[in-house]
């Protein structure tokens, strides 16, 4: 990685004079020993990928894949090593971060775990797309689509949201600026996987119903809602702790109680993903 990458953020705050470094001070409600509870303030800043935050982004992705086992150190690796296009918040001097967004490109990067999440989603694709031989014709030009990987603590403020988003849209304008040639400023379509739920008693009572109809579902993130709308292609099925259990499986578990969890997975050009970024932040002003 050259230099000019590793100092991506502090390049772009020396070309823009009037910048500052975002920071957001959030609230934190926590328990003490008598279960009282009280609320602490925490400073938020936006930073760079780097090695020393391997561990908690591996954290976020071991379940990437319903919990099927994958090689998630080795795409851990790759989303640190990637300094030129990725968002992670945090706070100063801490290797925790409580959130991140990247894009990876598919067909420019040789990895297991890559080649790992293509099978996945190409399986359950033939198994419940009705749109799979139009992923399949996206797919043939693989150097175009971005693995969208956007995760996050489940508390984190919604107002923290856009930024996360807006700080990936300032990387792709940055490169496209500083380093036209590099893959990444060739993307086409961003591939998304991600989870949903649906009430219990919804699901029996809509089974019968279109399963394209996004207000019958509850989005662990709220923006796939807004990205959702402009999907080229997209399909669900159930967990596979779901088909078990009928109810979120441990590893997926929040404080949904009652639900079906869903995995969902969808397709979404670029262009509309960026232009939906002020969306997201008319729904969070909502």
């Amino acid at each position: 990685m050259n230099q000019g990458n590793q100092d991506k953020r502090k390049q772009r705050d020396y070309e823009d004079e009037d910048s500052e470094e975002e920071e957001i001070e959030q609230p934190i409600n926590v328990h003490n020993k008598g279960d009282m509870e009280e609320e602490i303030n925490l400073d938020f800043v936006f930073l760079d990928p780097n090695q020393k935050q391997f561990h908690s982004i591996k954290s976020f992705i071991n379940g990437y894949l319903e919990g099927i086992s994958f090689k998630s150190s080795e795409l851990a690796n790759i989303i640190c090593d990637q300094v030129e296009l990725g968002t992670m918040v945090g706070q100063e001097d801490e290797d925790n971060v409580f959130g991140f967004t990247t894009i990876l490109n598919i067909g420019e990067i040789k990895s297991n775990a890559i080649g790992e999440i293509l099978h996945y989603v190409d399986t359950k694709s033939q198994q419940y797309n009705k749109q799979h031989q139009q992923l399949q014709h996206i797919f043939q030009t693989p150097k175009k689509i971005g693995l969208f990987i956007n995760e996050r603590i489940l508390n984190l403020a919604p107002q923290l949201v856009p930024i996360l988003h807006n700080q990936l849209k300032e990387d792709i304008n940055w490169l496209q600026k500083e380093n036209p040639s590099n893959s990444l400023t060739n993307l086409d379509y961003l591939l998304v996987i991600t989870k949903c739920f649906k009430d219990n008693d919804q699901q029996k009572q809509t089974q019968k119903k279109s399963t394209s109809d996004l207000n019958d579902l509850i989005f662990q993130k709220f923006e796939d809602y807004v990205f959702l709308e402009k999907s080229v292609v997209s399909f669900r099925f159930l967990s596979e702790g779901s088909k078990q259990t009928q109810q979120v499986s441990d590893y997926m578990k929040t404080d949904q109680e009652g639900q079906i969890c869903y995995r969902l997975i969808y397709l979404i050009q670029l262009k509309d993903y960026l232009a939906q970024i002020v969306n997201i932040e008319k729904y969070v002003q909502q």
